[in-house]
């Protein structure tokens, strides 16, 4: 029997810090729900923190009074995240993710938000238009997500 539950659950928050956590909690509990175990829902979590925090810092400029879309979807396959906004978009042609040899020979704090997510993540992409967002995808069957319960 599948007693996997599948659904789609979406928010919409003001980019302030404040709610940062209160999504990065929902997008663990929404891994954890979809099969995945403590630490794979550890790595949803804090890719989700990456995601939102560069929204609210980046796309927004640190601006507390505009809002962030989240969306997240369990499906019999992956758990999907959705980190939408009106800001500065972002695209995937200009993302150079860091060699981490040379990055850490700089000593340089932060800049590795974008690695985080795209390690953590199976699949992550960034769409701009009228609405921008961040669609980050974990898969349940996928080798090294050996936290993902089979059906």
């Amino acid at each position: 029997m599948n007693d996997l539950h599948t659904g789609k659950v979406e928010i919409t928050f003001p980019s302030h810090t404040q709610f940062v956590h209160m999504i990065t909690m929902l997008a663990s509990n929404a891994a954890t729900v979809a099969g995945f175990d403590e630490k794979q829902a550890g790595k949803v979590a804090i890719a989700t923190d990456e995601a939102v925090t560069n929204v609210i810092r980046h796309a927004y400029g640190g601006r507390s009074d505009r809002l962030i879309s989240f969306t997240v979807e369990i499906t019999p396959e992956s758990l999907i995240l959705k980190v939408a906004h009106t800001g500065q978009g972002l695209k995937k042609s200009d993302i150079k993710l860091p060699v981490m040899k040379e990055y850490l020979q700089k000593k340089k704090p932060g800049g590795l938000g974008l690695f985080i997510i795209n390690k953590f993540m199976d699949e992550v992409d960034y769409l701009d238009g009228e609405e921008n967002c961040c669609l980050m995808t974990k898969y349940r069957n996928k080798a090294g997500n050996q936290g993902a319960k089979a059906d």
